[in-house]
């Protein structure tokens, strides 16, 4: 099932696996939202192109290479750009501080990985050089809260100071960081890679673009008890995995430059567009007779890793699988019965 599945039920699903069974399912039965249907058959799309041509390869070669530069230990004063090797002991008022101590750590001078001043402070310094930077955290500091704005001393012993240049395509590079050991075999072995996905993403384009037409020919009247019940499984979700990494929803939802306002108007966005495009491939289902057989459940399972069905249908519920495998075979059945422009 590596296919194209709507965003949004593909994010309820991962939001059952984690919460268990929903509201959504248990509502399910006494869902009121409604459509009627329009053209679902011989829906017609442009097919998106394939094709990899030897610049694709060259630059998906050199990226690679950009990724894995050759470190070179030097006998001078570290600069920006060169990466040092570092032991170090974060102290506030005297007692190192949870967290603020590592050894033998990579870090490259210019990266801005660590707090403003860290860095800074390294440049000039030779292997074997200790040093004591006079830094202080930011305020605020979503990393760990309780150090912002406190005045710090980080005791930093160099170990090495290595530069950078650029990695060459050779034997010894493929056996370090690919399972290839011939630049011709590593050569092909990249397109062939690259052809895959080209295909992949154009499968995934066909998926959308017919099951979007299908979308726009239906008039659809969406529940707004259903869409509560979606948003609410999400919103449960994404507070569990805030909770996970000990920082609050609020705090998470930041990460990615959102105000906690703007993520659950979003949020509720995408709830109700799941329930558009549920109910959509429902009514489908029903129609042509589309349902979710036993041999679809346990292929399911596999892919999720679990030894059984009722293992996968105890972690997500019952309702919300059977609504994974409708998706999908609904979106076989609208491709099948698509033509191409």
């Amino acid at each position: 099932m590596k296919k194209f599945l709507c965003v949004c039920l593909c994010g309820i699903l991962a939001a059952a696996m984690v919460t268990g069974c929903s509201k959504q399912e248990e509502d399910a039965a006494e869902s009121s939202s409604t459509v009627k249907l329009g053209e679902y058959k011989g829906i017609t799309y442009t097919p998106a192109s394939t094709e990899v041509t030897d610049e694709d390869v060259d630059a998906e070669v050199q990226s690679l290479l950009d990724a894995h530069p050759t470190m070179t230990s030097v006998d001078r004063a570290a600069k920006l750009g060169d990466t040092v090797n570092i032991d170090y002991v974060g102290k506030l008022d005297g007692e190192a501080f949870d967290g603020g101590t590592a050894s033998g750590t990579d870090l490259e001078l210019g990266s801005g990985m660590f707090i403003d001043g860290f860095e800074d402070g390294l440049v000039g310094a030779s292997k074997g050089d200790k040093l004591d930077l006079d830094l202080t955290f930011p305020d605020p500091y979503t990393n760990n809260p309780d150090m912002a704005g406190k005045a710090v001393v980080f005791e930093v012993t160099v170990n090495d100071v290595k530069e950078s240049s650029p990695a060459e395509l050779n034997e010894d590079f493929l056996t370090s960081y690919t399972e290839y050991t011939t630049v011709d075999e590593f050569m092909e072995g990249t397109r062939r890679q690259l052809e895959e996905y080209a295909q992949s993403q154009a499968e995934s384009q066909m998926q959308y673009d017919i099951f979007m037409k299908v979308m726009d020919n239906a008039e659809i009247n969406v529940s707004e008890k259903d869409v509560q019940a979606y948003y609410e499984d999400l919103y449960d979700t994404y507070k569990k995995q805030a909770e996970a990494f000990g920082i609050d929803l609020e705090t998470m939802v930041g990460y990615y430059g959102m105000d906690l306002a703007a993520f659950e108007t979003q949020l509720r966005s995408q709830a109700e567009e799941a329930v558009k495009q549920e109910t959509v491939a429902r009514a489908i289902a029903a129609e042509e007779n589309i349902t979710a057989e036993d041999a679809d459940r346990e292929a399911l399972a596999e892919e999720f890793g679990y030894e059984t069905v009722e293992a996968m249908e105890q972690d997500a519920g019952a309702d919300m699988i059977e609504s994974y495998i409708l998706m999908d075979k609904v979106l076989d059945f609208l491709v099948a019965n698509a033509v191409a422009e």
